[in-house]
């Protein structure tokens, strides 16, 4: 190869490789922060009862799989939010490797995760979310 194709191969890498890394990186909307980046999709989660707040609060144990119905009304900071349905609010947790740019701040979502019981706190590690309007 001449001088000018091998420059010409790395600047369209240089280029693929930006653009990738603009598309990562979107967190929620409404929360004034976008540092999560995406993940492959189609992996849908498994047919769970949904649970409220407090159900999964009195009667769910460590490691259980949930799946919710509310709203993110809060942020607090690295990859938590306050999760709240009709009967309270929980603290769930959005791993900062995924793109959670498809849902935002007070839109009704149904959330799947797995709940963790961490120094007497209950919090739910989010593996999924999707709008329900």
């Amino acid at each position: 190869m001449n001088k000018l194709a091998v420059f010409a191969s790395a600047v369209t890498l240089a280029l693929a490789g930006s653009s990738i890394a603009a598309a990562n990186g979107a967190g929620p909307g409404g929360f004034g922060h976008h540092n999560l980046r995406g993940g492959p999709g189609g992996f849908g989660a498994p047919n769970l009862p949904v649970v409220t707040v407090a159900q999964l609060q009195q009667s769910y144990y460590d490691d259980a799989r949930v799946a919710m119905k509310g709203k993110l009304t809060n942020y607090y900071g690295h990859d938590r939010y306050e999760f709240t349905d009709k009967t309270g609010s929980i603290l769930v947790e959005l791993d900062d490797d995924r793109n959670w740019s498809h849902i935002n701040r007070d839109q009704l979502i149904m959330i799947y995760g797995k709940v963790d019981y961490d120094d007497g706190r209950i919090e739910v590690e989010v593996k999924r979310a999707h709008p329900l309007n």
